[in-house]
């Protein structure tokens, strides 16, 4: 697939929908590992994709929950496919993780709604 940048596309989509895919992850993972798990391992996720995308590391995580405000303002410093890359390799962190932790049970009940929108992602930051 040949990749596009994303230019013309407004600078928040590709943002929110990723947030909003976070957030997904974190009800469906929480409810079963638990919430101070989920934060470790996404704190872990955090920190080793941060070091390439750097806006990654103003999500904010408590056993609370993910927050999103600092990393979408982060976000709108970026092109569309930067902000794709970040996520897209926090995401593939997160899953090595609960594959790791849960041998596969995590990612069973998370693959069927992460992988379409990272489709459409993909998709949207193609568009030229």
């Amino acid at each position: 697939m040949k990749e596009g940048t994303g230019r013309g596309l407004p600078p928040d989509l590709i943002t929110d929908l990723y947030l909003n895919l976070l957030t997904e992850i974190w009800e469906i993972a929480s409810a079963l590992i638990g919430e101070a798990i989920l934060s470790l391992l996404f704190l872990s996720a955090i920190q080793k994709i941060g070091e390439r995308h750097p806006f990654l590391l103003s999500l904010k995580v408590s056993e609370e929950g993910i927050g999103l405000d600092r990393v979408r303002e982060e976000g709108k410093k970026l092109s569309p496919l930067e902000v794709h890359k970040g996520f897209q390799g926090l995401i593939n962190q997160l899953t090595h993780l609960f594959s790791a932790l849960a041998e596969g049970v995590i990612n069973k009940e998370l693959f069927p709604k992460v992988f379409p929108k990272i489709k459409e992602a993909e998709r949207i930051v193609s568009l030229k």
